[in-house]
């Protein structure tokens, strides 16, 4: 088996572990009404405060159409404003309102505390042991970007 083969190999095992291990393929993520996908957009916008909607797209690497569906419902449960660009009429700025900022900041504590609950057992060195092992994932994975 090439290292091509064995690294994919491991990064597939990995995924499964992580995926199932922190929730994300439960039907209901953390307890909440939420996806990954929409706890993950809600994030970026606090992010990145006011922001053109396909640049949210562009950051997730999602359909845009598929994005355009998921902030129509925030819009209409209250989450976010849309304001038309004044420079260009095709792109839309997105931010979330009061009630978005409160649910969103509801569901990092949420995301926080599931994480708490994980590492919750492990010694300062074993999590600084961690700490570099996914900085280590994110700075060679990361090259591209």
């Amino acid at each position: 088996m090439s290292e091509y083969e064995k690294t994919i190999n491991e990064i597939r095992k990995f995924n499964r572990f992580y995926t199932v291990s922190m929730g994300f393929l439960d039907s209901d993520y953390l307890d909440t009404e939420y996806s990954i996908v929409e706890t993950r957009i809600l994030f970026e916008i606090k992010m990145h405060g006011k922001c053109i909607q396909s640049d949210i797209a562009k950051i997730l690497h999602i359909d845009k159409s598929y994005l355009s569906r998921l902030i129509k419902r925030f819009y209409k449960n209250g989450l976010i404003e849309k304001d038309k660009s004044d420079e260009d009429k095709r792109a839309t700025y997105i931010a979330l309102t009061q009630k978005g900022v409160e649910e969103t900041e509801r569901l990092i504590y949420v995301t926080n505390n599931q994480i708490r609950a994980k590492i919750s057992g492990l010694s300062s060195a074993e999590c600084e042991e961690l700490c570099n092992a996914l900085n280590t994932v994110v700075l060679i994975l990361g090259r591209e970007e």
